[in-house]
């Protein structure tokens, strides 16, 4: 359909900025149209879904995207059906903190119910480290060199835990050593994204894009 039907070769592609990252933001031309589908029983037609081509414009990357809600119908808004299907990565990046920083790949078990108490231990350890990192953490932008990551959260509770028992000179020196060393990585993180930044924004202008200007799938803030 989206090769051949006219009713995608014929439509101008809308530009969204469909989130900003710790590398700029990122854009991309979409495409949608209604459409209806198969049943499983592959007699009878679905119910009217809409069709959502996106594709990125730096990478060229496409994707493709099908939902059972219909932009402009029951409160659902294009916006709003693009960031329920964008909305994967933040799902994924917690499954990834939570194979990389706490363990929960780390596991040789083999029964149903000593799996599931090895999960549970490893959501409580990310809410823990998450809930710590929102109250600490001084700033959400990495640009400022003060933002808190899970994993630095994760760092300094592994250094408070092993330092226990120890005299109070040898913390001290622990404990000093650990905020060191995420000064200096909160520092090369924010150089890093304002570098990422500027080449990204430049790019897109050679395309004539200026991301600050076109619309954001991102929610408004409650006022």
């Amino acid at each position: 359909m989206a090769k051949y039907s006219p009713a995608f070769r014929e439509q101008a592609p809308q530009r969204y900025r469909i989130k900003d990252t710790h590398r700029g933001s990122e854009v991309w031309e979409i495409r949608w149209h209604t459409c209806w589908r198969k049943t499983h029983t592959d007699k009878l037609v679905s119910n009217q879904c809409t069709l959502i081509v996106a594709r990125n414009v730096l990478t060229d990357e496409t994707k493709y995207f099908l939902s059972n809600r219909v932009a402009g119908r029951d409160r659902w808004s294009l916006r709003k059906i693009l960031r329920v299907a964008f909305g994967r990565w933040p799902i994924e990046d917690c499954f990834r903190e939570a194979k990389e920083e706490l363990g929960l790949d780390h596991f040789e078990c083999r029964g149903w119910h000593c799996i599931h108490r090895h999960l549970y231990v490893t959501i409580l350890s990310q809410l823990f480290c998450a809930k710590v990192r929102q109250k600490l953490s001084p700033s959400e932008d990495v640009l400022t060199g003060e933002l808190l990551t899970l994993e630095q959260v994760r760092r300094a509770a592994n250094v408070y835990v092993s330092s226990i028992g120890l005299p109070p000179r040898s913390c001290r020196k622990l404990y000093q050593a650990e905020v060191d060393r995420q000064a200096y990585y909160a520092r090369r993180n924010a150089t890093a994204a304002k570098s990422h930044r500027k080449t990204r924004r430049k790019r897109l202008g050679k395309l004539g894009i200026d991301a600050d200007k076109i619309k954001s799938v991102a929610s408004k803030p409650a006022k």
